[in-house]
């Protein structure tokens, strides 16, 4: 995949108790009129009435009043809130996702929603209502908590940088920078750059919420000096090597692909041991994306290979709706099509973060939105992100699968990943230069 940035619940069962009443039939006897006239022509009409014979009388049991009677909407036992103490959590970091039972630490009673999510959303002041159980009666305990962003800055992108000689310089082109919570979370720099002369120029910068949290970052600004990409390799890596460097586990090893590599020859890159095919969908946002020209190409050619396929799109939506639109054109193109792996969404636009004017967690719930779209006509979504981004900033608060990027030996990514993209700079038979390599995790 060609990088854009060089640099880089609780399930609410639902128990539906009900009694099932059988429908009897009655029995009804058959009763017959007649009517008689009598010989007298004085006398009036009547009606006679036939007697038939009683059936028999059924005899119902009398209650035995001295018994309760059971029914399916028989009150439970009420406990005394104030005999129920609990010890729960003073204080909540802003958005964060806490159970019930794990904010609960102490109690004499049971605590029986615990699976559900404490409000987090809005800093300040909350009130929870915990549903609790004592000595088999129960009762609801109202307690309190706080929500609070204690939590400063993070630096998504800010190493050191290098100028020619007469460069123009502005800090923020350079740097990317984002909050948990602030959505303009202010910079100030300390230090002077003279780029019409030659030297390196130190730099501290200071980056503040709103909420007196601050990150402080040191960096160099190298004016004609030799630049140098810490995110940078050139090394490649043969697919066979690959697959005898990283076999084992039942792991099965493949690349991903777009109109970078051009025209492929999938039965050869079958023939090299690639199990699988992961191809750019395409780009863009809102529902107004382009379809990456050799898409169709790619995945005909690698069903016919026998290779199992996926697609990732690379958006740079920035809203909920937009991601719900992507979303749909995917669907729609997809046309029904069944895939082997989640859809993955590939979002890179970091550079300069703080421009959009987003916080940390409304990008990860585009991402969320993005993903639920999905869900709802029966596909799944997997996050694809670099291993900083992914411990940085992602959220991905449902746990879907992850497809990481981490171009090292031995990732050493804190989370469970799904699939590890090793490097961008494979050779493989089949595909002219350079492609991405993968690996799948199938333990």
């Amino acid at each position: 995949m060609r990088k854009a940035l060089a640099i880089a619940a609780a399930a609410l069962m639902l128990s539906a108790c009900g009694a099932d009443i059988e429908s009897k039939d009655n029995d009804k006897s058959a009763v017959t009129t007649d009517t008689q006239t009598t010989a007298d022509e004085d006398s009036a009409d009547k009606i006679v009435v036939e007697n038939k014979e009683k059936p028999a009388e059924t005899t119902v049991p009398k209650k035995d009043e001295s018994k309760p009677e059971t029914t399916t909407s028989a009150k439970k036992k009420k406990a005394d809130p104030d005999k129920i103490n609990v010890g729960c959590m003073d204080t909540v970091e802003v958005y964060q996702q806490v159970k019930l039972k794990d904010f609960v630490f102490d109690s004499n009673a049971k605590l029986k929603n615990g699976d559900e999510l404490l409000n987090t959303n809005e800093l300040g002041e909350h009130e929870v209502t915990l549903k609790m159980e004592l000595d088999g009666a129960e009762a609801e305990k109202k307690v309190k908590y706080t929500v609070v962003d204690t939590t400063p800055p993070v630096m998504l992108l800010g190493d050191d940088i290098y100028l020619d000689v007469g460069d123009y310089f502005d800090i923020d082109s350079y740097i990317s920078y984002a909050d948990n919570f602030d959505r303009t979370p202010s910079l100030t720099v300390e230090g002077d750059v003279d780029t019409s002369a030659e030297g390196s120029y130190p730099l501290t910068l200071y980056i503040d919420d709103a909420n007196g949290n601050r990150l402080t970052k040191y960096l160099n600004v190298n004016v004609g000096g030799s630049a140098y990409d810490p995110y940078y390799d050139d090394s490649t890596i043969d697919f066979g090597d690959f697959m005898q460097t990283y076999s084992g586990n039942g792991r099965e090893f493949g690349i991903d692909v777009s109109r970078w590599q051009g025209d492929i020859d999938y039965n050869a890159v079958s023939d090299a041991g690639c199990r699988f095919v992961i191809m750019r969908m395409g780009y863009g946002e809102s529902g107004g994306t382009d379809l990456d020209e050799y898409y169709y190409a790619n995945m005909s050619g690698a069903s016919a290979a026998g290779l199992k396929v996926g697609v990732y799109f690379y958006s740079t939506d920035t809203t909920a709706d937009g991601a719900r639109a992507t979303a749909k054109k995917i669907v729609d193109t997809l046309d029904g099509r069944k895939l082997d792996f989640p859809i993955a969404f590939d979002w890179e636009e970091f550079q300069s973060f703080q421009r959009y004017g987003m916080n940390i967690h409304d990008l990860s719930e585009v991402y969320e939105a993005f993903a639920d779209e999905l869900e709802k006509s029966g596909y799944e979504a997997m996050l694809y992100s670099s291993k900083n981004f992914l411990e940085l900033f992602w959220e991905n608060k449902n746990n879907r699968p992850v497809w990481v990027a981490h171009y090292v030996e031995e990732t050493t990514y804190e989370g469970d990943w799904y699939i590890w993209q090793r490097c961008g700079t494979g050779r493989i038979n089949g595909i002219n230069g350079a492609v991405d390599l993968n690996v799948l995790r199938k333990e």
